[in-house]
């Protein structure tokens, strides 16, 4: 069995007066594949449940009853993501710093304190102690400062970065399963984008996606062309077709629906392809 983390920081916050106490987690720094999701878990004072654990010491379907009791009971749960577009090129523990400022600023109340599974999240290394303090998002007009406790090993250790860490891996989860259907073959449902012997194999046969790591270790040497995305394939056909002002505009309400979930450089393909397709034909929708 996991061992169960500890209410032990949370209570001796609370105890001090501090109210919303976030734990922070991150899932997805190693794959070759797909982006870096990270998490924040923001309980009532003076809760605690029952069952927590670092998410890879738990079943799948284990880190969903999970996730249901956490969202039921938490005060605020936010996720961050960072692109696979981002860690090129910022590298990845940059880009988990990203994810974890989005989770923190998607957060529905200001955090008073954060724990960590050691992000210190201070770009200025100002460390204090073993803590460290960020600028509150939230509360930037009133120049508050939050206290950055960063735990080693916090996901197994602290119950909130625990449930953070629950949180932050099944999103990551559910995206990985969704871009198993818009790039076939690489197995993205079943390894999630780490360097599995199957996902190796699938590179070497298929080369890299769009959402593959360039800058990585096994993808960094392939000089082929990146192979796109279903949706976007689609939108592609979509777009030659255009003949006049209503295609246009169908295609442009296509697009505006399916962009947000394409990677960032397949979106500005899109828009690039787009617009040069309305400029063929002389059409001005936009």
């Amino acid at each position: 069995m996991p061992t169960e983390p500890s209410w032990r920081r949370e209570q001796k916050a609370w105890r001090s007066g501090l109210r919303h106490i976030a734990g922070i987690d991150e899932a997805g720094r190693g794959p070759l594949a797909g982006p870096v999701v990270a998490a924040a878990v923001v309980f009532p004072p003076g809760f605690r449940m029952d069952g927590l654990a670092d998410s890879k010491q738990l079943s799948p379907e284990r880190r969903r009853e999970l996730l249901g009791q956490i969202r039921a009971n938490a005060a605020a749960v936010g996720v961050g993501v960072a692109s696979a577009e981002e860690i090129d090129r910022l590298n990845v523990l940059a880009a988990t710093h990203l994810a974890a400022w989005r989770a923190i600023e998607a957060l529905a109340v200001p955090p008073d304190y954060l724990l960590t599974d050691y992000l210190r999240l201070d770009s200025e290394s100002q460390i204090n102690r073993g803590q460290s303090t960020i600028r509150n998002p939230q509360s930037a007009i009133r120049n508050e400062m939050v206290p950055v406790e960063p735990l080693i090993r916090g996901d197994q250790r602290c119950a909130s970065v625990a449930a953070a860490s629950i949180i932050a891996k099944v999103a990551r989860d559910e995206l990985m399963c969704a871009y198993d259907d818009e790039y076939p073959g690489y197995g993205f449902a079943a390894h999630k984008g780490y360097g599995t012997v199957s996902h190796l194999d699938a590179l070497r046969t298929l080369g890299p996606t769009t959402i593959h790591r360039l800058t990585f270790r096994g993808v960094v040497w392939f000089d082929t062309p990146l192979r796109h995305s279903t949706t976007f394939n689609h939108l592609v056909e979509a777009i030659a077709a255009i003949d006049g002002e209503p295609a246009a505009s169908a295609v442009r309400a296509a697009m505006d629906g399916a962009l947000v979930r394409l990677p960032e450089r397949e979106r500005i393909e899109i828009e690039e392809s787009y617009a040069s397709r309305l400029t063929q034909i002389g059409c001005g929708v936009p």
